[in-house]
């Protein structure tokens, strides 16, 4: 008894760490990205794509996704079935669904560059943000599903790491790409910083 509450109580602080971490890397994300690009037309056009993930994110990794997988994977681990009929129904059709959504967004985005931003004056950065950024989508899916999948296990530590992953991809591809081609490498931080979302959560997942 003793030894699982020190267990759950680790994971808990580990959790805690993680999720510390992420949430102040994303303060200095904020504040690189204030410093490096300030007020401009091109911030204004990263600011239109970066609706897609900030609109997403609520809904296929946080509460959403949590209150509609949790309780269904608790259910198929008390009757001992098991993920893998789940993840081999539900994953191919939520990836093709998703995916749907992310074409749409990237053929659509001079509309959606439109109808978020109508004083533009140059919508052609906005609209290659928003088509990088549009990869979210199903990446943000992919990771919401594999957390709830982890934390129906009482796997917590992938889970919590995720916004760590993200803001380090971001401010990375900012670093290494920005003196290059300015904001467009925030979107594209964005789009790598979601799929490494989804690789920090693969091994436990898989395993």
């Amino acid at each position: 008894m003793t030894a699982g509450m020190g267990s759950v109580g680790r994971a808990a602080a580990l959790s805690g760490v993680l999720i510390a971490a992420g949430t102040g890397l994303g303060f200095a994300r904020d504040l690189v990205m204030a410093h490096m690009f300030g007020a401009s037309e091109s911030t204004d056009a990263f600011l239109v794509a970066w609706t897609i993930p900030e609109t997403v994110s609520p809904l296929l990794i946080e509460d959403a996704m949590a209150l509609l997988m949790v309780p269904v994977v608790t259910r198929l681990l008390a009757r001992g079935d098991g993920l893998r009929p789940l993840a081999g129904s539900t994953l191919p059709r939520m990836v093709l669904g998703l995916s749907l959504i992310t074409l749409t967004l990237i053929v659509a985005a001079p509309l959606v560059v439109d109808v978020l931003a109508p004083g533009l004056t140059d919508h052609g950065p906005a609209v290659q943000c928003v088509r990088l950024t549009a990869v979210t989508v199903v990446t943000f899916g992919l990771a919401g599903f594999m957390s709830a999948t982890l934390r129906a296990h009482h796997i917590f530590g992938p889970p919590a790491a995720i916004y760590l992953a993200y803001n380090i991809g971001i401010l990375a591809l900012i670093a290494t790409l920005a003196p290059f081609i300015g904001i467009t490498s925030a979107a594209i931080g964005v789009a790598c910083g979601s799929l490494l979302m989804v690789a920090v959560q693969t091994p436990a997942f898989t395993r």
